[in-house]
């Protein structure tokens, strides 16, 4: 029971406080417009004196009408101001704008004179192109000229494309991936000529490309018909002579095996034979003492097998060298110029 008389005590005190409060509040919100209202009913006079001081003029304004005044003035003013600067902003953006768009015009034009240049050149590129890739007798390149010539590997309904509606960007992209097609044909046909290199390069190894004397050299008498030196005839010179001094280190024209090692007393002298791969061999004679090497050695390009003499029939220090292919006699010179 006692619970209960409390708790409507309290109930009736907050209830009276609240409304305290708010009776409070509103008399202050009534005192403050009463003030309001009773000042801007004042009236204030403004007095205007010209410097003839002839007549005097003046009128009464409402305060309230004054403070509108001021406010719309105001007001007005500071809406001018903030456009004014908002509109300056906006023109110095626009300004930037103005100066990136230039820009990227002057870069587009430079770019497009670019293009212009790279298709110009490029077309010379794939004529010389396709003047290599004829030469090439390559799988993958027939291939990739047949995908780019019928379209293999591509299917669906064509699309019929008006050519007025495409657009330049279209246009240059087009062109661009016409270039990127013939760098891949190009990379392809150096990737078929690289191997064709290592092939040629494997084959050269094995061939008597290259001089036979280590050092300085002159040629006497040259390979094919002469006067025979000694004998005074027409003759067939099978080799051509390399003269210098006596002891001038002669070496193999290619990799192989000596095949023959002997003395030829009315002849070559001291000789060496030796024999290559792919049917090739090489003769060296009138050396100075028998060579350093013997029948069965293998001996390296460019390995020393002996030294320049004038054994056999020879009128002076020299090395008379021969090629050969199988039976067939060749021009040795044709390979030491070749080198």
């Amino acid at each position: 029971m006692n619970k209960t008389n409390k708790f409507k005590r309290f109930e009736k005190w907050l209830l009276v406080s609240v409304v305290n409060i708010l009776s409070n509040i509103k008399k202050f919100f009534t005192a403050v417009g009463k003030f309001f209202i009773h000042a801007m009913r004042q009236k204030i006079t403004i007095m205007m004196i010209p410097h003839s001081e002839k007549k005097v003029f003046n009128f009464k304004i409402n305060v309230f009408a004054l403070f509108l005044t001021f406010l719309f003035v105001f007001g007005g003013l500071g809406t001018i101001a903030f456009l004014s600067v908002n509109n300056f902003n906006t023109s110095m953006k626009y300004r930037d704008a103005s100066i990136k768009t230039q820009m990227n015009e002057k870069k587009s034009r430079e770019y497009a004179e670019m293009l212009n240049d790279v298709i110009d050149n490029h077309r010379l590129f794939k004529g010389k192109l396709n003047v290599l890739l004829s030469k090439i007798d390559s799988p993958t390149i027939q291939y990739m000229n047949n995908v780019e010539a019928e379209g293999l590997n591509q299917g669906g309904v064509p699309n019929l494309i008006d050519s007025t509606e495409i657009s330049e960007l279209d246009q240059e992209r087009m062109e661009v991936n016409g270039l990127i097609g013939d760098y891949h044909k190009s990379v392809q046909a150096f990737s078929e000529i690289n191997k064709m290199v290592d092939n040629y390069n494997k084959v050269l190894k094995d061939m008597p490309y290259g001089c036979p004397v280590k050092g300085f050299y002159t040629i006497t008498s040259p390979f094919g018909f002469r006067i025979h030196p000694i004998h005074k005839v027409l003759d067939m010179h099978t080799g051509i002579d390399m003269a210098y001094l006596s002891g001038t280190p002669i070496v193999a024209t290619a990799p192989g095996i000596v095949d023959k090692v002997d003395f030829d007393t009315y002849g070559y002298g001291w000789y060496c034979k030796i024999q290559h791969a792919r049917g090739f061999s090489t003769l060296y004679a009138h050396m100075r003492t028998q060579p350093i090497v013997k029948t069965g050695d293998k001996v390296k390009k460019g390995q020393i097998i002996g030294y320049m003499g004038s054994t056999g029939a020879s009128t002076g220090p020299h090395l008379h060298y021969e090629v050969r292919l199988g039976n067939v006699l060749l021009d040795p010179w044709q390979f030491i110029s070749s080198n």
